[in-house]
């Protein structure tokens, strides 16, 4: 009688044991790359590695342009649940122009810091993590710096692009010009170097 009794409930045990590690297999998944895709590529590699994503920071209102941040799970880890942050969705022009409120005055070498950008064209919809901070990328091209009695200190420096100029120069009143590479002429502009500070100031050509 006893050999009945346990016959009939080992099939039970086994069975009990065989749906829990099939339920924990199900809740977990290896965490895939999300981090800088857009919301929508994100949510189609979570769903693919049967991950579940938990958005938070800004709202979504653009997932095929809003952007992922950081994400709660490195990639290749085991876990149940992905959280990611979105960057904001962030409207201005096609082209940023440089930092905002220049000149740019800063402790350090008595330096003056120059590129040349263009700024506006039409309205697009990106993502970053603060709005704000969007800047251009400086364009190829050249530069002349001459100082206050009209000595050459850059001339015709040439540019790539992303590119700064930094001039180490004395304290003093500085000129500053520049040409694109596609020809257009910009400046000249300006600049106050103060001594034991450097500055910042760009060549920007505007453009509707």
């Amino acid at each position: 009688m006893s050999v009945l009794v346990v016959t009939a409930i080992l099939p039970l045990a086994l069975t009990g044991t065989s749906s829990v590690a099939s339920a924990s297999s199900a809740a977990s998944c290896r965490a895939p790359r999300m981090t800088g895709l857009t919301v929508t590529k994100a949510r189609d590699r979570a769903a693919i590695a049967g991950c579940r994503l938990r958005l938070i920071g800004a709202k979504v209102q653009v997932p095929m342009i809003q952007t992922i941040r950081t994400q709660s799970v490195r990639p290749g880890h085991v876990a149940t649940v992905v959280t990611v942050s979105v960057n904001p969705l962030c409207s201005g022009s096609v082209n940023p122009g440089p930092p905002p409120n220049e000149p740019i005055v800063k402790p350090g070498p008595t330096e003056l810091i120059t590129g040349l950008f263009i700024e506006g064209g039409a309205m697009i919809e990106s993502s970053a993590p603060h709005c704000k901070d969007l800047v251009g990328k400086s364009s190829a091209g050249t530069i002349t710096v001459t100082n206050s009695v009209g000595s050459v200190i850059a001339d015709n420096t040439a540019l790539s692009e992303g590119q700064e100029l930094y001039v180490n120069v004395p304290a003093g009143t500085y000129t500053v010009s520049g040409k694109f590479a596609g020809g257009e002429a910009v400046g000249p502009i300006t600049v106050d170097v103060p001594s034991g500070e450097s500055v910042r100031q760009d060549l920007v050509l505007p453009v509707p």
